[in-house]
Formats: structure tokens, sequence, C-alpha cells
């Protein structure tokens, strides 16, 4: 018999993340906010007429998770009086967002969560903030595993953004991104992979496809190509795995099946 995954199954996965990823400080502990669901193709073309729904409850769940967790008690140190622990989102409202998996890693039944949670800014000046990232999949039989948690450093909000990438994902929406980092990867992501700039885009592209940096000192950008099937500058096709001195304006193709427009700003 094969396994289906429900919207009840969706929920709880989302909530297990919530938990796993939660990051405690002294006084205060922060859980993500924003998490993206991963369903096999079957679950997902079943399940996305009500994608509305679950959304909503999934939401509804949070909010009663949180509230309830603030009001449980703890305790800073062993035989101190215990008191309550204040929970609390990184970012100010939840964002579900559901993901065919087009990389062939679930079965049917199997959900994966990625969920991402904004850490508060050190106090070094100039240092950026960062942001953890944590994966948990619940198998069609019912059971939660963590994938990976990590976390990743992002530029300084504020930073001045020295190039934009823009582009119009598979279901014809246009994503625009700002490039505030000296490096950036770019592609479709994945279970073990991280991108700067995730795609949402065809099979065809590599979860990690290519890479741009800005050179210190000349101030120019740079492309690498580490895709499997090519990247193209201007219809020129890249040597793989060779640093190519990208345009001020120019468009990348993506193994002939997806465009960015890059702008040097």
């Amino acid at each position: 018999m094969t396994l289906k995954a429900s919207g009840r199954d969706i929920i709880l996965a989302v909530l297990d993340n919530m938990h796993e990823s939660a990051e405690p400080l002294l006084y205060r502990t922060i859980v993500p906010s924003h998490f993206d669901v991963y369903l096999h193709p079957d679950d997902y073309s079943r399940l996305s007429g009500i994608f509305p729904g679950i959304r909503e409850e999934c939401i509804e769940a949070l909010n009663k998770e949180l509230a309830g967790l603030g009001k449980k008690g703890f305790a800073f140190l062993p035989g101190l009086k215990t008191s309550s622990q204040k929970y609390e989102t990184s970012e100010k409202n939840w964002a579900i967002e559901f993901r065919q998996d087009e990389d062939e890693e679930l079965s049917p039944g199997d959900l994966m969560i990625d969920s991402r949670l904004a850490l508060p800014s050190p106090v070094e000046y100039g240092a950026g903030t960062k942001t953890q990232r944590s994966k948990t999949i619940r198998t069609g039989g019912g059971e939660t595993r963590k994938l990976g948690k990590h976390q990743q450093d992002s530029p300084q909000e504020g930073a001045t953004p020295i190039a934009k990438l823009t582009y119009k994902d598979k279901d014809g929406q246009e994503v625009g991104y700002l490039m505030r980092a000296a490096e950036i990867s770019v592609g479709r992501g994945g279970q073990t992979e991280f991108c700067d700039l995730e795609l949402n885009g065809p099979a065809d592209i590599s979860r990690q496809h290519f890479y741009i940096r800005q050179d210190s000192e000349t101030r120019e950008f740079f492309i690498q190509d580490v895709s499997k099937f090519g990247t193209s500058v201007n219809g020129n096709k890249l040597v793989p795995k060779e640093w190519t001195l990208l345009p001020s304006q120019t468009e990348i193709t993506l193994a002939d099946r997806m465009k960015i427009e890059f702008q040097r700003l």
C-alpha cells in the first residue's frame, strides 16, 4: 500500500521542526517563522487544492504552541526559582510555503521541512547577522528525523547592494535579489546544499549552479559555472569551474531553461 501525506501530517511536521529549530538565549527563545514544506510530486498534486486551508490551520497550531511554550517554567541554574520563558518568532509573521520535491529525494508520504531563523545581530560593530537553517524529515510512518542544522553568515542589514539579479520562476513570478556579499552561490539548493539565491526552477538547474564574486581591488564581477547542464553569459557558454569576467549588465542563462538578468549597481 502506497503511503500518502495528509494535511495533518504537514502541520505536525512543521510543529516538530519549530521545536527542533528553537534557539535559546538567556531570557528568551527564538523560533523560526518561515517554513518550506517539500512533498513528493504525488502528494503535492493531491493536496495542492487545499494548501490555503492547511496553511491557515498550520499558523493557528503554531500560535497555540508558541503561547503554550511561554507558560512553561524554567530555571537559569539548578535550585533557583523557576520563571516563565519568553518565546518569540524571529520575524513578525508566519510564512509556510509548499514546494514539490523535484530532486526525487522523498518517497510518497514523506515530508521535508526547511525552516529559516534570523538570529539576533551580534554586538561587534560591522558584523553581519546569521541565518540558521534547520531541515527535518517526517517519514510516511510518522518518524521525525533531523537532517541538518547550520548557520549562514548574512550581510549586515542595510549594507549597500552591489548588484541585482532578476528572474522569472517556474510559476511565472518575477523575483528580484540584491547581492550584498562579495560572493554568492546560485542554484536550486537541496537537503545538503545551501544557496544564497535559491531558484524556484526546473530540475535541469543544479542545486549549486554558479557562483558570482566581486574582486576586492578592481571591483569587477566574475562568474564560475559549477553545474551539470551549463551556464551561458550573453549566449556564450562558460568553461566549467573557471572564473570568467561578468559584464556590468548581462543575461545569464542556466541549462538553456532559465534566464537571469544581472546588473551591477
